[in-house]
């Protein structure tokens, strides 16, 4: 027997609702009070759980264009304004952009940090990767973005996981007790539930992502290979004789 799939907003509050015994709506907006408990806290839920992972199906990769106007902290030569759409920086890459040869005022590293204006946040890079005051770099550093979007069908439940939805469900279960039945105590077990189930959803989601190859030290090298213990007695130092003479 197949199960249905892929659930959006509606399909999702309506099992919600039904698991609480609650009326469903007939359609999306149509004013009655469990669409007006259920769909904000469908929306608050689903904001969460974005925030809370690396979906890949909710990332953009983009290259930022650098402002006119320098950072308010003088700490930074140059600021980048985020994307309106995003929601959480996943990695940022940054390729020297100099373009004298040779470099007028090479960089060995460029540091950076997410600061904010009354425009909205910016990164921030300081080029020289140095003390500050920052020398004004040659060229802008070349700066591209990885970041969960909120913009449209990517951010849309239709595209998560089965065990993401129903750690969504759990959430929009908990708003609808807590809003229409007032029972605070229920509300938050379901919160709970959700969020063990969120956990859940992560791990699987990830379990089909590309392995990565683990970090092989020397120290760990090392311990792999075995080596005759030093000799223990008196005149030796593993023993209780102290320091040979």
């Amino acid at each position: 027997m197949s199960f249905s799939w892929p659930l959006d907003k509606l399909a999702v509050i309506v099992s919600a609702l039904t698991a609480t015994a609650d009326n469903v709506p007939a359609t999306a907006g149509d004013g009655s009070d469990e669409w007006n408990v259920a769909s904000p806290a469908y929306d608050r839920a689903l904001a969460y759980i974005m925030e809370g992972h690396s979906w890949g199906y909710a990332t953009q990769v983009e290259t930022l264009t650098p402002s006119p106007t320098p950072p308010q902290d003088t700490d930074w030569d140059t600021a980048y304004p985020l994307p309106q759409d995003c929601v959480h920086v996943i990695w940022l890459k940054i390729n020297d952009a100099q373009t004298t040869s040779p470099p007028a005022n090479a960089a060995m590293l460029t540091l950076w940090d997410i600061a904010g204006t009354p425009n909205g946040p910016v990164i921030v890079t300081n080029a020289q990767g140095g003390p500050p005051p920052p020398n004004p770099p040659v060229a802008p550093a070349l700066i591209t973005l990885k970041y969960l979007s909120n913009k449209g069908a990517l951010c849309d439940s239709t595209n998560g996981t089965p065990t993401l939805i129903l750690a969504l469900q759990a959430f929009v279960m908990s708003g609808i007790y807590r809003g229409l039945h007032e029972d605070t105590a229920e509300a938050d077990k379901l919160w709970a539930e959700g969020r063990a189930m969120l956990q859940e959803a992560r791990t699987r989601y990830d379990q089909q992502k590309p392995k990565r190859q683990m970090f092989n030290s020397r120290i760990t090298a090392s311990r792999r290979i075995r080596r005759p213990w030093p000799p223990v007695g008196i005149g030796n130092w593993g023993g209780s004789g102290g320091i040979p003479g």
